[in-house]
């Protein structure tokens, strides 16, 4: 660990002072002084810091780049050192919102005792936030296919529905079903079948967008939920993972049974879906249309010209084959 300390003072010499009284404690690897409190946000923007120290000046009031510091959620545990002149320099530190506050000519043993102390509590800090996003992610993963979970899925539909509602882009939901797989596991064993599954999991995430949302929704079913989307260019992804699962298939221990999938693709917009149930049911219903019509395939789902928005309304389908 090489920690690193900013170092804010407006006099030259005490900046100096208290760069040498850090160095002298050989806890940091970099001590970098710097001329303003805007060049330490643009340093903590770009790079990691352990300690930011700043000398107390004499009626010093609370400062903006203090309640800056401290209302980042990133930011607001960092050690931040007040170094004064005196014990009501002292005590204003601590009032302004310091994690401690030394005496320039504190000795050196107590500095680096406290510094010390100061950086392994930020480094139990950092450990902690870390272990924290690591179960945050593991909450929201699938653990076999490593695509979001559905919960993930859940909260999605609604954000992005939502997002179209206020935009008015239209949004498309690709719902996506594994063909056959009960037989897969029965003829090659479920070791088999979630080598599958992660396989086909990683074409669907490959032939996605960033912005795309890719989810196990359960069992061997796939949903991808595509922001600012319309229907005809949900079509053009889902022809990409006819194409890619294809080239997948020929790779799988799976003799001459073909691998393939069958999608159903719903779209809304701001005047023909409002609520996020209709836009999966209506990609279930499709979804069930392609299983109907032979598998290996992508239906569309039409509503009927004459039907009243809102409605839900058996599918008119438009048809996507893939093979035989």
């Amino acid at each position: 660990m090489n920690p690193t300390a900013l170092i804010i003072a407006t006099d030259q010499n005490k900046k100096a002072q208290m760069v040498n009284r850090l160095s002298a404690t050989g806890l940091f690897g970099i001590i970098k002084p710097l001329k303003s409190s805007a060049a330490l946000f643009r340093h903590l923007k770009s790079k990691p810091t352990d300690m930011v120290c700043w000398a107390i000046e004499s009626n010093e009031q609370r400062s903006n780049w203090i309640n800056k510091l401290h209302a980042d959620e990133k930011w607001h545990d960092l050690p931040l050192i007040a170094f004064a002149e005196d014990q009501q320099g002292l005590i204003s530190g601590l009032q302004l919102g310091a994690s401690d506050s030394v005496h320039v000519q504190i000795d050196p043993t107590e500095l680096s005792a406290r510094m010390n102390r100061h950086l392994e509590r930020w480094q139990r800090l950092l450990e902690l936030r870390k272990s924290k996003e690591q179960l945050q992610k593991l909450a929201l993963t699938d653990p076999l296919t490593q695509l979001g979970n559905r919960a993930v899925f859940d909260s999605s539909i609604k954000h992005v529905t939502a997002s179209m509602q206020r935009s008015g882009n239209p949004c498309s939901l690709l719902m996506i079903d594994l063909d056959h797989f009960k037989k897969f596991n029965d003829n090659y064993g479920h070791q088999t079948g979630d080598m599958v599954l992660r396989a086909v999991a990683d074409t669907i995430k490959s032939s996605a967008r960033n912005a795309d949302i890719c989810c196990r929704y359960g069992g061997e079913e796939f949903a991808v939920i595509l922001p600012d989307t319309t229907a005809a260019n949900a079509k053009i992804l889902a022809e990409r993972i006819h194409q890619k699962v294809a080239l997948v298939s020929k790779r799988q221990p799976t003799g001459r049974r073909e691998l393939t999938v069958s999608i159903g693709i719903s779209c809304a917009d701001k005047d023909r879906i409002s609520h996020p149930e209709q836009l999966i049911e209506e990609a279930d219903c499709a979804l069930y249309q392609a299983k109907e019509n032979g598998r290996n395939r992508t239906e569309l789902w039409f509503p009927e010209p004459i039907a009243p928005r809102l409605q839900f309304v058996r599918p008119v389908t438009q048809q996507l084959a893939f093979g035989a």
